[in-house]
């Protein structure tokens, strides 16, 4: 994707480990630019090495100019990813994007390839579309074809988080949101932390696979 939500940040940047890193689907670079400054949320004293791909070649072009990466390329998914490189490989608002028929094996080259840790990102619920336009042009990679639920995560060993209040499939959280409205709120964004540890609650599941 070419970018991500806010509420993504809090929850993923004290998730990251050591000083190496692959943005994979860097889109514009948002991560990049975070890591860059926010490396103490995971207890570092410098910025980290960071290293991204993306598949759409707009998005690889405008990361490069960012300053933040040491090498960016274009490659599509599934690709090889360099093995014992990276502490952390950070897959954010990316496994959507891909046909169901391959995410296993995504998943399998991300492990296999991290020193330390796996992150992925992925929306909370089946939200098919296609491409979209962005301010670099068209990016038909930006469609959505698959859902990952946090029980294949959780087969797979990893441990699941929410981010984002406000799974819009799910009837608990549809009668919540209709009954606080009945009390005048409208700003759900406060309820944003009850979906760290309550994963159906929220917009977004966050996977985390440590190296065995």
């Amino acid at each position: 994707m070419s970018s991500s939500a806010s509420f993504l940040d809090p929850i993923v940047l004290p998730l990251i480990r050591g000083d190496s890193i692959l943005d994979v689907a860097c889109g514009f670079g948002r991560w990049g630019c975070l890591m860059r400054t926010n490396y103490g949320e995971w207890d570092l004293s410098g910025p980290p090495v960071v290293d991204a791909l993306d598949a759409f070649a707009p998005n690889v072009e405008y990361a490069r100019k960012l300053g933040v990466y040491r090498e960016v390329w274009q490659a599509e998914l599934p690709c090889a990813i360099p093995r014992a490189k990276y502490d952390t490989i950070l897959a954010s608002e990316v496994l959507e994007h891909l046909p169901m028929s391959v995410v296993e094996k995504v998943l399998d080259e991300f492990e296999a390839a991290a020193r330390r840790r796996v992150i992925v990102t992925t929306p909370n619920w089946q939200c098919l579309r296609g491409g979209s336009e962005t301010f670099l042009g068209q990016n038909e990679f930006d469609h959505h074809l698959s859902y990952i639920s946090a029980g294949q995560f959780r087969r797979r060993g990893y441990r699941v988080y929410g981010a984002g209040f406000g799974n819009p499939r799910a009837l608990s959280v549809k009668f919540f949101a209709h009954t606080v409205r009945l009390f005048g709120v409208r700003d759900f964004s406060m309820f944003d932390s009850l979906s760290k540890n309550m994963p159906s609650l929220a917009h977004t599941i966050v996977a985390v696979k440590d190296h065995s």
